[in-house]
């Protein structure tokens, strides 16, 4: 699958993308290196997740900022050689210098990604002004269709709120906004002020549910930045995909059903790191191990759970009938 020319994004964000664009997890060696093999392992488990329709690469699920940037462009040849094209990757470019964000995009296009992920500058004294340069340097200049990221989460430490990406509806490289806001009016003024030019996406099926029935004719088809199709389901319990698949049949009360199920097992595993405004990568990952894929430790300076997190993830996980036995596990 081609890259997206930059003046065509936002057209084939509305015809091609479908289902969730689900993040990875970047097992290392022993050695600290990038496990190639582990990671080819967990990019033909996520695929076979149901409803999985793309992948989000380098995402803040995959540690990117504990890589080098020669380790950020190894682990997208790696996806995507081992993807082939089967379905659109969006490829994480973040980085607080606009040559490196710029470095990593022309990588990711010539290696065949669909699309570039761009958040705002992640530390630094920032401000509306000067965010808006920072996407004013690289989106005339990004090969490739570019996401933006707006988060109410204070891991980031920036909300780009809704006039600032209306600012930047200038720029047809930017095609579609992932909104992690986790306030639902929050999500629906992103969608009122830009939604009919831009695709708002979220990561959260809740919003994705009030998106359709509140903004039927702007909401996108496909989720992205999503964890919960690795961690909350399987083949056996296809939570996310039987709520995409009511979705998709315009049976709102039955995709509402299988939201509530679904979440009942992403409360017991993630929001409550979401609602102290952070994400727990070191549980999640130890708990897409538990479910079958390559971990391999995490990178020094990540917070690795505790031992009483661990236990109640896999207390979580037993009761939704999600844990393998163990000759699934590698």
């Amino acid at each position: 699958m081609p890259p997206v020319p930059p003046r065509e994004a936002r057209d084939w964000v509305r015809a091609v993308p479908q289902g969730y664009f689900t993040v990875l997890y970047t097992p290392f060696t022993e050695a600290g290196r990038v496990d190639e093999v582990g990671l080819r392992h967990n990019v033909r488990l996520t695929l076979a997740r149901p409803g999985v329709g793309g992948i989000s690469l380098n995402s803040l699920h995959q540690e990117f900022w504990v890589m080098t940037l020669e380790e950020r462009r190894l682990v997208t040849e790696i996806v995507l050689d081992e993807v082939r094209g089967r379905v659109p990757v969006v490829v994480g470019c973040s980085d607080p210098v606009v040559a490196n964000v710029l470095t990593l995009a022309d990588h990711a296009a010539a290696h065949g990604a669909s699309l570039a992920m761009v958040w705002p500058p992640y530390y630094g004294p920032r401000s509306a002004e000067s965010v808006a340069e920072f996407y004013a340097a690289i989106a005339p200049c990004i090969p490739l269709g570019m996401v933006a990221y707006s988060t109410t989460l204070s891991e980031l430490g920036f909300y780009l709120d809704p006039g600032q990406v209306a600012s930047l509806l200038r720029f047809p490289a930017l095609c579609a906004v992932q909104n992690t806001t986790l306030s639902v009016a929050a999500y629906a003024a992103m969608m009122e002020r830009v939604g009919a030019e831009i695709a708002v996406a979220t990561s959260l099926e809740e919003y994705h549910l009030f998106g359709h029935l509140a903004f039927s004719e702007r909401a996108p088809r496909f989720l992205i930045g999503a964890s919960r199709p690795v961690l909350c389901q399987d083949a056996a319990h296809p939570l996310c995909g039987d709520f995409l698949a009511a979705l998709g049949r315009g049976d709102h009360a039955g995709a509402a059903a299988q939201a509530r199920l679904l979440l009942a097992v992403a409360e017991r595993l993630q929001s409550a790191f979401f609602a102290r405004g952070f994400h727990h990568l070191g549980l999640f990952k130890a708990v897409a191990g538990m479910l079958g894929f390559a971990a391999g430790g995490l990178r020094p300076g990540v917070a690795a759970p505790s031992a009483a997190e661990l236990i109640a993830a896999r207390a979580a996980l037993g009761a939704a009938g999600l844990l393998p036995s163990e000759s699934e596990t590698p």
